[in-house]
């Protein structure tokens, strides 16, 4: 991190120590709650319900520099405490919720079968009666709150692509940190589905410089925000926001597959009506090459 002027200035395990106090934790959610405003100490401790001020200077000091900062007006959240506020209001920490399978109403777009939703401890499962079609991810409970349970698959389409779109731009889903993005075949990417006829369906593989984190989707997903599958889909009267992210699936060898390995080329291929748009990409998923075919 040196290179780029970036030091720890703190330990891991000191920071998320300082958090292990409630009352430091209604300080950093009063500074949330009046977010836009820098409050005095005295506006502060009021807010929090502290009368002892010096036990309250006490616990600034164990959160100042790190989740929140002293300017000359006063008290204001940092990123990191931001980031703490936004953890407890998805529901990571607090939250828990399920949802028992049931059907959607858009076919499998792969084999055109039924397929089902669930939501178990904390992941969404989207999974063909069928095929091996696979839609997976965490999402934190928060993000399923106020909404009816028949919405919940709308709702985790818009986060999927919430997921993709910060992937495409290059940074962790988890930590932020650097992305590493390469395109290999399904039975690399997940050698215990190896001995399946999608053994060779090119898949996307993201994994984070910083964390290890990695997460892998299909061709088709990996591209549908491409500015030509956009526009190929706009053309055709089709808004692909107006969709459930997953039908873009490419999630067979008939629409996504490996052309050469050296150099490495693997072609995705989007449909409407009569006219087809390919895509080829490198390994580190560079579009090469667009065909449009009407």
């Amino acid at each position: 991190m040196s290179d780029s002027g970036l030091i720890e200035t703190a330990d891991p395990d000191e920071a998320f120590a300082a958090l292990a106090d409630a009352t430091r934790v209604d300080i950093l959610r009063a500074l949330w709650d009046h977010q836009g405003e820098t409050l005095t100490f005295s506006e502060l401790r009021d807010a929090v319900g502290v009368a002892d001020s010096g036990q309250f200077n006490y616990h600034l000091d164990k959160l100042t520099d790190r989740f929140l900062t002293k300017t000359d007006d006063g008290y204001e959240l940092t990123l990191a405490g931001i980031a703490v506020n936004g953890a407890i209001h998805a529901g990571a920490f607090t939250m828990d919720g399920s949802a028992d399978s049931f059907d959607l109403d858009d076919a499998c777009p792969s084999c055109g079968r039924s397929r089902t939703f669930s939501y178990q401890d904390e992941r969404v499962r989207i999974e063909c009666d069928r095929c091996e079609m696979v839609a997976t991810t965490m999402v934190p409970p928060g993000v399923f709150a106020g909404y009816d349970r028949e919405r919940f698959p709308e709702v985790t389409s818009r986060y999927f692509r919430t997921i993709f779109d910060q992937l495409s731009n290059g940074f962790c889903w988890d930590c932020e940190g650097r992305l590493r993005t390469d395109v290999q075949r399904l039975s690399d990417a997940h050698p215990e589905r190896g001995q399946t006829d999608r053994a060779d369906l090119p898949l996307v593989r993201y994994e984070c410089e910083r964390c290890g984190s990695e997460i892998t989707g299909d061709l088709g997903v990996a591209l549908v925000t491409h500015p030509a599958v956009v526009a190929f889909y706009y053309d055709a009267g089709v808004d692909v926001r107006d969709h459930a992210f997953w039908e873009f699936s490419a999630w067979n060898t008939d629409q996504a597959w490996i052309e050469q390995e050296e150099p490495f080329r693997a072609r995705v291929q989007y449909t409407v009506d009569d006219a087809t748009l390919m895509l080829v990409v490198d390994d580190t998923l560079d579009v090469t090459d667009v065909e449009r075919r009407e």
